[in-house]
């Protein structure tokens, strides 16, 4: 007839088996534990740059895991909104948008557009660019050489805005 074990010796196993589940279970919550740690460091690091916030958010989830549960959540709401990588792709999209604003063609006097091969604005009679005598190319007005010919422009004073109409008595007046 088999044996029934007796009760200390089922009480010393469940006590066993007690203990190793115990000290599991303590190396998980401890593991959990260091790993809300590392987690939380490795995210204010990767928001900010500012050591004094990168040990504050870490001190916050420092605490045992039944304290650190408030600091978790204080973290999650004080943490900054975007990381330093999402801040700089976020200027980097600002200034190409900035730019593509910047490279819009206007004129000096008038700021109406224009289109790049403009010689004269057509909204005031600026002169914008001039042609150069060799070659025909457009070119800048403070340009003193041809960029596309290489040529010596010729320096002759052009005006800057549409010529101002003369009266009828300043006419008189100058003959």
């Amino acid at each position: 007839m088999p044996q029934i074990p007796d009760l200390t010796e089922i009480l010393a196993t469940l006590g066993l088996v007690g203990q190793v589940l115990f000290w599991v279970t303590g190396a998980y919550f401890v593991a959990f534990w260091f790993s809300i740690i590392v987690w939380t460091f490795r995210d204010i690091r990767a928001r900010s740059r500012d050591l004094f916030t990168q040990a504050l958010g870490t001190l916050l989830v420092l605490p045992p895991p039944p304290l650190n549960l408030g600091g978790l959540i204080l973290y999650f709401i004080l943490r900054p909104r975007e990381t330093l990588a999402e801040m700089y792709e976020r200027s980097l999209e600002e200034e190409a948008l900035l730019q593509g604003i910047e490279d819009v063609d206007v004129c000096p006097a008038c700021k109406q557009l224009i289109e790049p091969d403009y010689v004269i604005c057509p909204n005031c009679y600026t002169q914008l660019k001039r042609k150069c005598p060799e070659c025909g190319h457009l070119m800048d007005l403070a340009w003193n050489v041809c960029a596309y010919c290489g040529s010596q422009a010729a320096q002759q004073p052009l005006p800057t805005s549409r010529p101002r109409e003369v009266t009828l008595e300043e006419d008189r007046e100058a003959q």
